[in-house]
Protein backbone atom coordinates (compact mmCIF):
# COMPACT_ATOMS: atom_id res chain seq x y z
CA UNK A 1 0.00 0.00 0.00
CA UNK A 2 1.39 3.41 -0.94
CA UNK A 3 2.04 5.73 1.98
CA UNK A 4 -0.50 8.25 0.79
CA UNK A 5 -3.12 5.50 0.67
CA UNK A 6 -2.64 4.37 4.24
CA UNK A 7 -5.89 4.77 6.17
CA UNK A 8 -4.12 6.47 9.09
CA UNK A 9 -2.51 9.06 6.80
CA UNK A 10 -4.96 9.51 4.00
CA UNK A 11 -8.13 11.40 4.69
CA UNK A 12 -11.02 9.24 3.70
CA UNK A 13 -11.81 9.76 0.05
CA UNK A 14 -15.38 8.84 0.77
CA UNK A 15 -15.62 11.49 3.48
CA UNK A 16 -14.18 14.10 1.14
CA UNK A 17 -16.71 13.25 -1.54
CA UNK A 18 -19.53 13.40 0.98
CA UNK A 19 -18.31 16.72 2.33
CA UNK A 20 -18.15 18.14 -1.20
CA UNK A 21 -21.69 16.98 -1.84
CA UNK A 22 -22.88 18.37 1.51
CA UNK A 23 -21.43 21.75 0.61
CA UNK A 24 -23.20 21.73 -2.74
CA UNK A 25 -26.50 20.85 -1.08
CA UNK A 26 -26.66 24.24 0.66
CA UNK A 27 -26.49 26.05 -2.68
CA UNK A 28 -28.92 23.63 -4.29
CA UNK A 29 -31.58 24.07 -1.58
CA UNK A 30 -31.22 27.83 -1.82
CA UNK A 31 -31.71 27.74 -5.59
CA UNK A 32 -34.77 25.49 -5.26
CA UNK A 33 -36.37 27.88 -2.78
CA UNK A 34 -35.60 30.90 -4.98
CA UNK A 35 -37.12 29.14 -7.98
CA UNK A 36 -40.29 28.32 -6.03
CA UNK A 37 -40.63 31.96 -4.95
CA UNK A 38 -40.13 33.11 -8.53
CA UNK A 39 -42.84 30.71 -9.71
CA UNK A 40 -45.21 32.14 -7.13
CA UNK A 41 -44.76 35.65 -8.53
CA UNK A 42 -44.41 34.83 -12.23
CA UNK A 43 -46.97 34.73 -15.01
CA UNK A 44 -45.06 31.78 -16.51
CA UNK A 45 -45.14 29.52 -13.49
CA UNK A 46 -45.57 26.31 -15.52
CA UNK A 47 -42.07 26.46 -17.00
CA UNK A 48 -40.48 27.30 -13.64
CA UNK A 49 -42.33 24.50 -11.85
CA UNK A 50 -41.24 22.02 -14.53
CA UNK A 51 -37.62 23.04 -14.00
CA UNK A 52 -38.18 22.74 -10.25
CA UNK A 53 -39.33 19.15 -10.81
CA UNK A 54 -36.04 18.34 -12.60
CA UNK A 55 -34.01 19.78 -9.72
CA UNK A 56 -35.92 17.74 -7.15
CA UNK A 57 -35.57 14.61 -9.27
CA UNK A 58 -31.79 15.01 -9.34
CA UNK A 59 -31.70 15.73 -5.60
CA UNK A 60 -33.85 12.67 -4.80
CA UNK A 61 -31.53 10.43 -6.81
CA UNK A 62 -28.23 11.51 -5.36
CA UNK A 63 -28.90 12.52 -1.71
CA UNK A 64 -29.51 9.01 -0.40
CA UNK A 65 -26.34 7.72 -2.05
CA UNK A 66 -24.32 10.05 0.15
CA UNK A 67 -26.28 9.18 3.31
CA UNK A 68 -28.87 12.01 3.25
CA UNK A 69 -31.75 9.56 3.20
CA UNK A 70 -34.51 11.66 4.80
CA UNK A 71 -33.75 14.59 2.55
CA UNK A 72 -33.76 12.36 -0.54
CA UNK A 73 -37.08 10.74 0.36
CA UNK A 74 -38.78 14.09 1.00
CA UNK A 75 -37.41 15.50 -2.27
CA UNK A 76 -38.89 12.52 -4.09
CA UNK A 77 -42.32 13.10 -2.53
CA UNK A 78 -42.24 16.77 -3.57
CA UNK A 79 -41.17 15.82 -7.09
CA UNK A 80 -44.05 13.35 -7.34
CA UNK A 81 -46.49 16.02 -6.20
CA UNK A 82 -45.36 18.26 -9.06
CA UNK A 83 -45.40 15.39 -11.53
CA UNK A 84 -48.96 14.44 -10.58
CA UNK A 85 -50.00 18.03 -11.23
CA UNK A 86 -48.16 18.09 -14.59
CA UNK A 87 -49.66 14.72 -15.63
CA UNK A 88 -53.11 16.10 -14.87
CA UNK A 89 -52.51 18.99 -17.31
CA UNK A 90 -52.80 21.39 -14.40
CA UNK A 91 -53.17 25.04 -14.96
CA UNK A 92 -50.89 27.67 -13.49
CA UNK A 93 -53.29 28.65 -10.74
CA UNK A 94 -54.25 25.11 -9.63
CA UNK A 95 -50.95 24.29 -7.91
CA UNK A 96 -50.75 25.26 -4.24
CA UNK A 97 -47.30 26.88 -4.29
CA UNK A 98 -47.62 28.21 -0.75
CA UNK A 99 -48.11 24.71 0.62
CA UNK A 100 -45.35 23.43 -1.63
CA UNK A 101 -42.90 26.02 -0.26
CA UNK A 102 -43.61 24.83 3.27
CA UNK A 103 -42.51 21.38 2.09
CA UNK A 104 -39.31 22.88 0.72
CA UNK A 105 -38.57 24.46 4.09
CA UNK A 106 -38.60 20.99 5.62
CA UNK A 107 -35.77 19.96 3.28
CA UNK A 108 -33.38 22.23 5.18
CA UNK A 109 -34.44 20.72 8.50
CA UNK A 110 -33.97 17.21 7.19
CA UNK A 111 -30.50 18.11 5.95
CA UNK A 112 -29.53 18.97 9.51
CA UNK A 113 -31.18 15.80 10.82
CA UNK A 114 -29.30 13.64 8.30
CA UNK A 115 -26.07 15.33 9.32
CA UNK A 116 -26.61 14.33 12.94
CA UNK A 117 -27.85 10.82 12.37
CA UNK A 118 -26.43 9.66 9.09
CA UNK A 119 -27.08 5.98 8.60
CA UNK A 120 -25.16 5.67 5.38
CA UNK A 121 -23.02 2.57 5.07
CA UNK A 122 -20.71 1.64 2.29
CA UNK A 123 -17.18 0.78 1.45
CA UNK A 124 -14.07 2.19 -0.04
CA UNK A 125 -10.59 1.04 -0.89
CA UNK A 126 -7.18 2.20 -1.87
CA UNK A 127 -6.83 3.38 -5.45
CA UNK A 128 -7.71 0.90 -8.11
CA UNK A 129 -5.41 -1.74 -9.37
CA UNK A 130 -4.11 -0.88 -12.81
CA UNK A 131 -4.62 -4.47 -13.93
CA UNK A 132 -5.41 -4.18 -17.63
CA UNK A 133 -7.07 -7.59 -17.47
CA UNK A 134 -9.74 -6.33 -15.06
CA UNK A 135 -13.16 -5.69 -16.59
CA UNK A 136 -13.64 -2.10 -17.70
CA UNK A 137 -16.89 -0.38 -16.69
CA UNK A 138 -17.91 2.87 -18.38
CA UNK A 139 -20.02 5.08 -16.08
CA UNK A 140 -22.15 7.87 -17.58
CA UNK A 141 -23.33 10.13 -14.75
CA UNK A 142 -23.98 13.85 -15.14
CA UNK A 143 -23.28 14.58 -11.47
CA UNK A 144 -19.47 14.68 -11.27
CA UNK A 145 -19.32 14.12 -7.49
CA UNK A 146 -21.64 11.14 -7.72
CA UNK A 147 -19.63 9.82 -10.68
CA UNK A 148 -16.41 9.97 -8.61
CA UNK A 149 -18.17 8.25 -5.74
CA UNK A 150 -19.43 5.42 -7.96
CA UNK A 151 -16.07 4.96 -9.65
CA UNK A 152 -14.29 4.86 -6.32
CA UNK A 153 -16.55 2.15 -4.94
CA UNK A 154 -16.66 0.02 -8.10
CA UNK A 155 -12.86 -0.02 -8.12
CA UNK A 156 -13.07 -1.72 -4.74
CA UNK A 157 -14.47 -4.73 -6.57
CA UNK A 158 -11.59 -4.92 -9.01
CA UNK A 159 -13.21 -3.08 -11.92
CA UNK A 160 -11.45 -0.47 -13.98
CA UNK A 161 -13.74 2.54 -14.35
CA UNK A 162 -13.92 5.34 -16.92
CA UNK A 163 -16.41 8.11 -16.16
CA UNK A 164 -18.27 10.38 -18.58
CA UNK A 165 -20.79 13.16 -17.99
CA UNK A 166 -22.88 12.40 -21.08
CA UNK A 167 -23.29 9.43 -23.42
CA UNK A 168 -21.84 11.23 -26.44
CA UNK A 169 -18.46 11.56 -24.69
CA UNK A 170 -18.50 7.79 -24.17
CA UNK A 171 -19.46 7.05 -27.78
CA UNK A 172 -16.73 9.34 -29.11
CA UNK A 173 -14.04 7.73 -26.96
CA UNK A 174 -12.79 5.16 -29.47
CA UNK A 175 -9.82 4.14 -27.30
CA UNK A 176 -12.05 2.55 -24.66
CA UNK A 177 -13.42 -0.96 -25.15
CA UNK A 178 -15.82 -1.20 -22.23
CA UNK A 179 -17.09 -4.53 -20.93
CA UNK A 180 -20.23 -2.85 -19.58
CA UNK A 181 -21.95 0.55 -19.63
CA UNK A 182 -23.56 1.84 -16.41
CA UNK A 183 -25.76 4.72 -17.43
CA UNK A 184 -27.84 7.38 -15.69
CA UNK A 185 -30.86 7.40 -17.99
CA UNK A 186 -31.29 11.11 -17.32
CA UNK A 187 -27.79 11.89 -18.52
CA UNK A 188 -27.68 13.72 -21.81
CA UNK A 189 -30.54 15.45 -23.60
CA UNK A 190 -33.13 12.64 -23.31
CA UNK A 191 -35.39 14.78 -21.11
CA UNK A 192 -35.93 17.07 -24.06
CA UNK A 193 -36.82 14.20 -26.38
CA UNK A 194 -40.48 13.57 -27.07
CA UNK A 195 -39.90 9.84 -26.55
CA UNK A 196 -36.83 9.15 -24.34
CA UNK A 197 -36.82 5.47 -25.34
CA UNK A 198 -36.32 6.47 -28.99
CA UNK A 199 -33.44 8.70 -27.93
CA UNK A 200 -31.70 5.87 -26.08
CA UNK A 201 -32.44 3.26 -28.74
CA UNK A 202 -30.71 5.42 -31.34
CA UNK A 203 -27.68 6.04 -29.09
CA UNK A 204 -27.29 2.56 -27.66
CA UNK A 205 -27.61 0.93 -31.06
CA UNK A 206 -23.91 1.80 -31.36
CA UNK A 207 -23.01 0.02 -28.10
CA UNK A 208 -22.03 -3.65 -28.22
CA UNK A 209 -21.46 -4.25 -24.48
CA UNK A 210 -24.21 -4.91 -21.89
CA UNK A 211 -25.98 -1.79 -20.60
CA UNK A 212 -27.38 -1.18 -17.11
CA UNK A 213 -29.56 1.85 -16.39
CA UNK A 214 -29.70 3.72 -13.10
CA UNK A 215 -32.24 6.37 -12.22
CA UNK A 216 -34.15 8.17 -9.53
CA UNK A 217 -37.58 6.62 -10.19
CA UNK A 218 -38.96 3.25 -9.22
CA UNK A 219 -41.99 3.08 -11.46
CA UNK A 220 -43.39 1.33 -14.48
CA UNK A 221 -42.40 4.01 -17.00
CA UNK A 222 -38.75 4.19 -15.90
CA UNK A 223 -38.36 0.44 -16.18
CA UNK A 224 -40.21 0.36 -19.50
CA UNK A 225 -37.86 3.00 -20.83
CA UNK A 226 -34.89 0.86 -19.79
CA UNK A 227 -36.39 -2.23 -21.43
CA UNK A 228 -37.12 -0.41 -24.69
CA UNK A 229 -33.60 0.99 -24.75
CA UNK A 230 -32.17 -2.52 -24.48
CA UNK A 231 -30.84 -2.26 -20.92
CA UNK A 232 -30.32 -5.55 -19.10
CA UNK A 233 -31.16 -4.15 -15.70
CA UNK A 234 -32.28 -1.02 -13.87
CA UNK A 235 -31.13 0.20 -10.44
CA UNK A 236 -32.83 2.90 -8.41
CA UNK A 237 -30.76 5.54 -6.64
CA UNK A 238 -29.50 5.56 -3.96
CA UNK A 239 -27.52 2.65 -5.30
CA UNK A 240 -26.76 -0.48 -3.33
CA UNK A 241 -23.19 -0.76 -4.61
CA UNK A 242 -22.55 -4.43 -3.71
CA UNK A 243 -25.70 -5.41 -5.60
CA UNK A 244 -24.73 -3.25 -8.56
CA UNK A 245 -21.24 -4.78 -8.55
CA UNK A 246 -22.70 -8.29 -8.37
CA UNK A 247 -25.01 -7.56 -11.32
CA UNK A 248 -22.13 -6.10 -13.34
CA UNK A 249 -20.07 -9.23 -12.67
CA UNK A 250 -22.97 -11.45 -13.70
CA UNK A 251 -23.65 -9.51 -16.92
CA UNK A 252 -20.03 -9.60 -18.00
CA UNK A 253 -19.75 -13.32 -17.26
CA UNK A 254 -22.97 -14.05 -19.15
CA UNK A 255 -21.57 -12.35 -22.22
CA UNK A 256 -18.54 -14.62 -22.03
CA UNK A 257 -20.56 -17.78 -21.45
CA UNK A 258 -20.17 -20.86 -23.61
CA UNK A 259 -22.44 -21.39 -26.59
CA UNK A 260 -25.91 -22.77 -26.08
CA UNK A 261 -26.19 -26.55 -26.47
CA UNK A 262 -29.05 -27.45 -28.84
CA UNK A 263 -30.22 -30.97 -29.74
CA UNK A 264 -32.25 -31.09 -33.00
CA UNK A 265 -34.29 -34.17 -33.91
CA UNK A 266 -35.78 -34.37 -37.41
CA UNK A 267 -36.05 -37.05 -40.06
CA UNK A 268 -35.44 -34.50 -42.85
CA UNK A 269 -31.67 -34.58 -43.43
CA UNK A 270 -31.58 -31.36 -45.46
CA UNK A 271 -33.60 -29.42 -42.89
CA UNK A 272 -31.38 -30.78 -40.12
CA UNK A 273 -28.31 -29.56 -41.96
CA UNK A 274 -29.83 -26.11 -42.51
CA UNK A 275 -30.84 -25.67 -38.86
CA UNK A 276 -27.44 -26.88 -37.68
CA UNK A 277 -25.67 -24.39 -39.96
CA UNK A 278 -27.81 -21.44 -38.85
CA UNK A 279 -27.34 -22.11 -35.15
CA UNK A 280 -23.67 -23.08 -35.30
CA UNK A 281 -22.84 -19.94 -37.26
CA UNK A 282 -24.11 -17.92 -34.29
CA UNK A 283 -21.89 -19.69 -31.78
CA UNK A 284 -24.25 -22.39 -30.57
CA UNK A 285 -23.18 -26.00 -30.10
CA UNK A 286 -25.52 -28.24 -32.07
CA UNK A 287 -26.10 -31.99 -32.05
CA UNK A 288 -28.28 -33.15 -35.00
CA UNK A 289 -30.17 -36.45 -34.61
CA UNK A 290 -31.99 -38.10 -37.51
CA UNK A 291 -32.59 -41.48 -35.81
CA UNK A 292 -35.04 -41.00 -32.87
CA UNK A 293 -34.17 -44.43 -31.45
CA UNK A 294 -30.87 -42.94 -30.25
CA UNK A 295 -32.66 -40.24 -28.26
CA UNK A 296 -31.75 -41.37 -24.74
CA UNK A 297 -28.08 -42.14 -25.42
CA UNK A 298 -27.59 -38.91 -27.36
CA UNK A 299 -29.30 -36.78 -24.72
CA UNK A 300 -27.20 -38.35 -21.95
CA UNK A 301 -23.95 -37.84 -23.83
CA UNK A 302 -24.63 -34.36 -25.23
CA UNK A 303 -26.41 -32.80 -22.21
CA UNK A 304 -28.51 -30.32 -24.23
CA UNK A 305 -29.95 -27.10 -22.85
CA UNK A 306 -32.75 -27.12 -25.42
CA UNK A 307 -34.36 -29.78 -27.64
CA UNK A 308 -35.88 -28.89 -31.01
CA UNK A 309 -37.84 -31.76 -32.52
CA UNK A 310 -40.13 -32.39 -35.44
CA UNK A 311 -43.66 -33.10 -34.25
CA UNK A 312 -44.44 -35.55 -37.06
CA UNK A 313 -41.88 -38.23 -37.98
CA UNK A 314 -42.45 -41.59 -39.75
CA UNK A 315 -41.78 -43.99 -36.87
CA UNK A 316 -42.52 -41.90 -33.80
CA UNK A 317 -44.09 -38.53 -33.01
CA UNK A 318 -42.37 -35.65 -31.29
CA UNK A 319 -44.84 -35.64 -28.38
CA UNK A 320 -44.04 -39.32 -27.75
CA UNK A 321 -40.32 -38.48 -27.58
CA UNK A 322 -41.06 -35.57 -25.24
CA UNK A 323 -43.09 -37.84 -22.96
CA UNK A 324 -40.19 -40.32 -22.95
CA UNK A 325 -37.71 -37.62 -21.83
CA UNK A 326 -40.10 -36.46 -19.09
CA UNK A 327 -39.94 -39.96 -17.57
CA UNK A 328 -36.51 -38.96 -16.26
CA UNK A 329 -36.34 -36.47 -13.39
CA UNK A 330 -33.04 -35.04 -14.67
CA UNK A 331 -34.73 -33.89 -17.91
CA UNK A 332 -37.95 -32.68 -16.37
CA UNK A 333 -37.00 -29.01 -16.79
CA UNK A 334 -35.25 -29.38 -20.15
CA UNK A 335 -37.00 -27.03 -22.64
CA UNK A 336 -38.57 -28.88 -25.59
CA UNK A 337 -39.87 -27.01 -28.64
CA UNK A 338 -41.74 -28.67 -31.51
CA UNK A 339 -40.96 -27.77 -35.12
CA UNK A 340 -44.24 -28.22 -36.94
CA UNK A 341 -46.77 -27.17 -39.55
CA UNK A 342 -49.54 -28.69 -37.44
CA UNK A 343 -52.28 -26.12 -36.84
CA UNK A 344 -54.93 -28.41 -35.34
CA UNK A 345 -55.50 -26.99 -31.87
CA UNK A 346 -56.40 -30.36 -30.37
CA UNK A 347 -53.17 -31.97 -31.65
CA UNK A 348 -51.11 -29.05 -30.39
CA UNK A 349 -52.72 -29.18 -26.96
CA UNK A 350 -52.04 -32.92 -26.82
CA UNK A 351 -48.37 -32.32 -27.64
CA UNK A 352 -48.06 -29.80 -24.82
CA UNK A 353 -49.76 -32.11 -22.36
CA UNK A 354 -47.24 -34.86 -23.14
CA UNK A 355 -44.20 -32.75 -22.27
CA UNK A 356 -43.53 -30.08 -24.89
CA UNK A 357 -43.14 -26.41 -23.97
CA UNK A 358 -44.01 -24.56 -27.15
CA UNK A 359 -44.09 -24.63 -30.96
CA UNK A 360 -41.98 -23.12 -33.72
CA UNK A 361 -44.09 -23.04 -36.86
CA UNK A 362 -42.48 -24.06 -40.13
CA UNK A 363 -41.25 -22.29 -42.13
CA UNK A 364 -39.25 -20.33 -39.59
CA UNK A 365 -36.93 -17.40 -40.25
CA UNK A 366 -33.30 -17.67 -39.17
CA UNK A 367 -33.65 -14.62 -36.89
CA UNK A 368 -36.73 -15.98 -35.12
CA UNK A 369 -35.11 -19.37 -34.66
CA UNK A 370 -31.94 -17.87 -33.20
CA UNK A 371 -33.69 -15.53 -30.80
CA UNK A 372 -36.11 -18.21 -29.64
CA UNK A 373 -33.30 -20.69 -28.91
CA UNK A 374 -31.16 -18.06 -27.19
CA UNK A 375 -34.01 -16.84 -25.02
CA UNK A 376 -35.06 -20.36 -23.97
CA UNK A 377 -31.53 -21.31 -22.95
CA UNK A 378 -31.02 -18.02 -21.12
CA UNK A 379 -34.19 -18.60 -19.10
CA UNK A 380 -33.06 -22.13 -18.28
CA UNK A 381 -29.66 -20.86 -17.14
CA UNK A 382 -31.29 -18.12 -15.05
CA UNK A 383 -33.52 -20.70 -13.37
CA UNK A 384 -30.59 -23.02 -12.70
CA UNK A 385 -28.61 -20.11 -11.23
CA UNK A 386 -31.51 -19.09 -9.00
CA UNK A 387 -31.65 -22.65 -7.66
CA UNK A 388 -27.94 -23.22 -7.24
CA UNK A 389 -26.56 -19.76 -6.35
CA UNK A 390 -26.50 -18.05 -2.97
CA UNK A 391 -28.62 -14.91 -3.11
CA UNK A 392 -26.21 -12.69 -1.17
CA UNK A 393 -22.93 -13.56 -2.91
CA UNK A 394 -23.93 -15.00 -6.29
CA UNK A 395 -21.71 -18.03 -5.58
CA UNK A 396 -22.80 -21.67 -5.37
CA UNK A 397 -24.79 -22.75 -2.34
CA UNK A 398 -23.42 -25.23 0.21
CA UNK A 399 -24.79 -28.41 -1.40
CA UNK A 400 -23.91 -27.29 -4.93
CA UNK A 401 -20.28 -26.43 -4.18
CA UNK A 402 -19.82 -29.81 -2.48
CA UNK A 403 -21.32 -31.50 -5.53
CA UNK A 404 -19.02 -29.43 -7.76
CA UNK A 405 -16.04 -30.57 -5.68
CA UNK A 406 -16.91 -34.23 -6.27
CA UNK A 407 -17.38 -33.62 -10.01
CA UNK A 408 -14.07 -31.75 -10.41
CA UNK A 409 -12.26 -34.34 -8.32
CA UNK A 410 -13.44 -37.12 -10.63
CA UNK A 411 -12.34 -35.08 -13.64
CA UNK A 412 -8.92 -34.46 -12.06
CA UNK A 413 -8.60 -38.21 -11.40
CA UNK A 414 -9.20 -38.98 -15.06
CA UNK A 415 -6.86 -36.28 -16.41
CA UNK A 416 -4.13 -36.62 -13.80
CA UNK A 417 -4.05 -32.84 -13.36
CA UNK A 418 -3.75 -31.38 -9.84
CA UNK A 419 -6.74 -29.89 -8.04
CA UNK A 420 -6.76 -27.57 -5.03
CA UNK A 421 -9.48 -27.10 -2.44
CA UNK A 422 -9.51 -23.85 -0.46
CA UNK A 423 -11.47 -23.06 2.68
CA UNK A 424 -11.75 -19.32 3.48
CA UNK A 425 -13.17 -17.60 6.50
CA UNK A 426 -13.63 -13.89 7.33
CA UNK A 427 -11.70 -13.13 10.52
CA UNK A 428 -13.64 -11.92 13.56
CA UNK A 429 -16.87 -11.70 11.60
CA UNK A 430 -19.04 -11.98 14.72
CA UNK A 431 -17.43 -8.75 15.93
CA UNK A 432 -18.50 -7.05 12.68
CA UNK A 433 -22.13 -8.12 13.12
CA UNK A 434 -22.20 -7.25 16.83
CA UNK A 435 -20.54 -3.86 16.34
CA UNK A 436 -21.87 -2.56 13.03
CA UNK A 437 -25.06 -4.58 12.53
CA UNK A 438 -26.13 -7.31 10.16
CA UNK A 439 -26.79 -4.94 7.24
CA UNK A 440 -23.13 -3.98 7.08
CA UNK A 441 -22.17 -7.60 7.83
CA UNK A 442 -24.07 -8.62 4.69
CA UNK A 443 -22.14 -6.03 2.71
CA UNK A 444 -18.86 -7.53 3.94
CA UNK A 445 -19.95 -11.03 2.90
CA UNK A 446 -21.27 -9.98 -0.50
CA UNK A 447 -18.12 -7.96 -1.13
CA UNK A 448 -15.92 -11.00 -0.60
CA UNK A 449 -18.22 -13.05 -2.85
CA UNK A 450 -17.95 -10.53 -5.67
CA UNK A 451 -14.18 -10.23 -5.19
CA UNK A 452 -13.83 -14.02 -5.48
CA UNK A 453 -15.86 -14.04 -8.69
CA UNK A 454 -13.53 -11.34 -10.05
CA UNK A 455 -10.27 -12.98 -8.99
CA UNK A 456 -10.70 -16.54 -10.19
CA UNK A 457 -10.96 -18.23 -13.59
CA UNK A 458 -14.23 -19.17 -15.22
CA UNK A 459 -13.33 -22.84 -14.75
CA UNK A 460 -12.91 -22.47 -10.97
CA UNK A 461 -15.87 -23.41 -8.78
CA UNK A 462 -16.71 -20.99 -5.98
CA UNK A 463 -19.26 -21.32 -3.23
CA UNK A 464 -20.48 -19.90 0.05
CA UNK A 465 -19.99 -22.80 2.41
CA UNK A 466 -22.05 -21.21 5.19
CA UNK A 467 -22.16 -17.95 7.17
CA UNK A 468 -18.84 -16.21 6.57
CA UNK A 469 -17.13 -19.37 5.23
CA UNK A 470 -16.32 -19.86 1.55
CA UNK A 471 -15.05 -22.78 -0.51
CA UNK A 472 -13.04 -22.60 -3.75
CA UNK A 473 -12.34 -25.60 -5.98
CA UNK A 474 -9.50 -24.87 -8.39
CA UNK A 475 -9.01 -27.45 -11.20
CA UNK A 476 -5.60 -27.83 -12.82
CA UNK A 477 -3.99 -25.86 -9.99
CA UNK A 478 -1.58 -27.15 -7.33
CA UNK A 479 -1.40 -25.81 -3.77
CA UNK A 480 1.55 -23.53 -4.49
CA UNK A 481 -0.25 -21.77 -7.35
CA UNK A 482 -3.44 -21.66 -5.28
CA UNK A 483 -1.54 -20.00 -2.43
CA UNK A 484 -0.45 -17.17 -4.74
CA UNK A 485 -4.03 -16.63 -5.93
CA UNK A 486 -5.49 -16.66 -2.43
CA UNK A 487 -2.85 -14.32 -1.06
CA UNK A 488 -3.69 -11.81 -3.77
CA UNK A 489 -7.38 -12.08 -2.88
CA UNK A 490 -6.51 -11.77 0.82
CA UNK A 491 -4.47 -8.60 0.24
CA UNK A 492 -7.14 -6.96 -1.93
CA UNK A 493 -9.89 -7.79 0.55
CA UNK A 494 -7.88 -6.37 3.44
CA UNK A 495 -7.53 -3.01 1.63
CA UNK A 496 -11.26 -2.44 1.33
CA UNK A 497 -12.54 -0.05 3.97
CA UNK A 498 -16.13 -0.51 5.08
CA UNK A 499 -17.73 2.62 6.44
CA UNK A 500 -20.72 3.46 8.57
CA UNK A 501 -21.95 6.74 10.02
CA UNK A 502 -19.16 7.28 12.51
CA UNK A 503 -16.15 5.19 11.61
CA UNK A 504 -14.59 2.86 9.09
CA UNK A 505 -12.90 -0.49 9.38
CA UNK A 506 -11.26 -3.24 7.38
CA UNK A 507 -11.67 -6.99 7.43
CA UNK A 508 -9.23 -9.80 6.77
CA UNK A 509 -9.60 -13.43 5.82
CA UNK A 510 -7.78 -16.65 6.62
CA UNK A 511 -7.50 -19.64 4.32
CA UNK A 512 -6.41 -23.26 4.22
CA UNK A 513 -5.42 -25.19 1.06
CA UNK A 514 -5.21 -28.91 0.31
CA UNK A 515 -4.37 -30.33 -3.11
CA UNK A 516 -4.41 -33.71 -4.81
CA UNK A 517 -0.63 -33.76 -5.16
CA UNK A 518 -0.20 -33.88 -1.38
CA UNK A 519 -3.31 -36.03 -0.81
CA UNK A 520 -3.84 -38.34 -3.82
CA UNK A 521 -6.77 -40.70 -3.77
CA UNK A 522 -8.85 -38.86 -1.17
CA UNK A 523 -12.58 -38.38 -1.54
CA UNK A 524 -14.00 -34.85 -1.74
CA UNK A 525 -15.09 -34.76 1.89
CA UNK A 526 -11.64 -35.97 3.01
CA UNK A 527 -9.82 -33.33 0.94
CA UNK A 528 -12.18 -30.73 2.35
CA UNK A 529 -11.30 -31.88 5.86
CA UNK A 530 -7.59 -31.36 5.12
CA UNK A 531 -8.26 -27.83 3.83
CA UNK A 532 -10.25 -27.12 6.98
CA UNK A 533 -7.33 -28.32 9.12
CA UNK A 534 -5.05 -25.93 7.25
CA UNK A 535 -7.55 -23.12 7.83
CA UNK A 536 -7.38 -23.89 11.54
CA UNK A 537 -3.58 -23.53 11.36
CA UNK A 538 -4.03 -20.07 9.80
CA UNK A 539 -6.41 -19.06 12.56
CA UNK A 540 -4.02 -20.31 15.23
CA UNK A 541 -1.15 -18.44 13.55
CA UNK A 542 -2.80 -15.08 14.09
CA UNK A 543 -5.26 -14.96 11.15
CA UNK A 544 -4.95 -12.94 7.93
CA UNK A 545 -2.75 -15.63 6.34
CA UNK A 546 -2.87 -18.72 4.13
CA UNK A 547 -1.69 -22.23 5.09
CA UNK A 548 -1.11 -25.33 2.98
CA UNK A 549 -2.01 -28.76 4.32
CA UNK A 550 0.82 -31.31 4.31
CA UNK A 551 0.99 -35.03 4.96
CA UNK A 552 3.13 -34.34 8.05
CA UNK A 553 0.50 -32.04 9.57
CA UNK A 554 -2.17 -34.58 8.74
CA UNK A 555 -0.29 -37.40 10.52
CA UNK A 556 0.45 -35.31 13.58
Amino acid sequence: MAENDHPDVLESKLSRLRAAYRSRLNDELEQINLQASAAQESNEALELITTLSHRLHKLAGSAGTFGFHQLGQRARRLERRIQAWLDGNGTDDSFDLERFKRGLTELGNLLDADDKASSGVGLESADASDDSHSPLVAVVERDSILADYLAHQLRSFGFRVHSYQNPHDFLEDTEVDAHLLLLDHRAGPSEAAALPSNHWQALLDQVSCPVIFMGGHEDFHARLEAVRAGAESYFVKPLNIPRVAARITRSIKQRDQRGERILIIDDDAQLLQHLETVLTRSGMIVQPLQDPSRLLDTTSAFQPELVLMDLQMPQVTGDELAAMLRQFDKWNNLPILFLTQEQNQRSRAQALMRGGDDFIDKPVSDEYLLKTCRNRVRRLRDMQEAISLDGLTGLLRHANIKEALDTELQSAGRSGNPLSVVMLDIDHFKHVNDTYGHALGDIVISTLGTLMAQHFRGSDRLGRYGGEEFLAVLPNCDAKAAERLINRLREDFSEIRFVDSETSFTCTLSAGIADTNAFPGLMGSQLLEQADRALYVSKESGRNCVSRATQEDSIS
